[in-house]
């Protein structure tokens, strides 16, 4: 009998294991609606894209995408450069949208002492740092609706040499600034 009790509790203990190890699947439907919209907020050429910079060559400003994603093409020299109204942010809706700027990859090149986007609207305008890579400004830029908003161009070389310097940054622009944009999966 005490031989048959064990049996018993062994393979109850050998089922748990089982029910325990046991993979199980649940799905719940979802169905998700996607209504492509025209982008309300786009880049525009400003009044210098295209022209003449420094040794004959040209301020290139590539605006692809329908207006959604930008490329500059700059020719700095030695000391303080500043390029004025190369691009526009601008907002095509009647609704207000608050922008953001993230550098994804800041400038770390040693010739670079100082780099910066200028943001202006009117006399207000703010400074977004392209040698770090942090989520910027403090607060919200405002966009308001059918306005645009100047993007200017300021470097400080200490230093040049036949290669190029590269930055990426993502304009970032959003209906509410009760939160921080997440770092999208990549």
């Amino acid at each position: 009998m005490n031989m048959r009790r064990k049996l018993i509790v062994l393979l109850a203990i050998a089922t748990l294991v089982s029910i325990v190890n046991a993979s199980v699947f649940v799905y719940y439907p979802i169905n998700l609606t996607i209504s492509p919209q025209q982008p309300p907020v786009v880049f525009e050429s400003g009044s210098n894209a295209g022209q003449r910079d420094l040794w004959g060559g040209i301020i290139t400003v590539n605006i692809g995408d329908e207006g959604t994603s930008l490329s500059i093409k700059v020719h700095p020299t030695l000391q303080r450069n500043y390029y004025y109204d190369i691009v526009k942010i601008k907002n095509n809706d009647n609704n207000v949208y608050y922008l953001k700027f993230r550098v994804i990859s800041p400038i770390a090149d040693d010739r670079v002492s100082a780099a910066y986007l200028i943001i202006a609207d009117g006399d207000y305008s703010e400074k977004i740092n392209l040698k770090q890579g942090t989520l910027q400004p403090d607060g919200w830029f405002t966009l308001s609706a059918d306005s645009k908003l100047r993007v200017d161009l300021y470097l400080v070389l200490t230093g040049y040499a036949d290669s190029s310097i590269t930055v990426e940054v993502d304009l970032i622009y959003s209906t509410t600034t009760t939160e921080t944009p997440p770092m999208p999966p990549t």
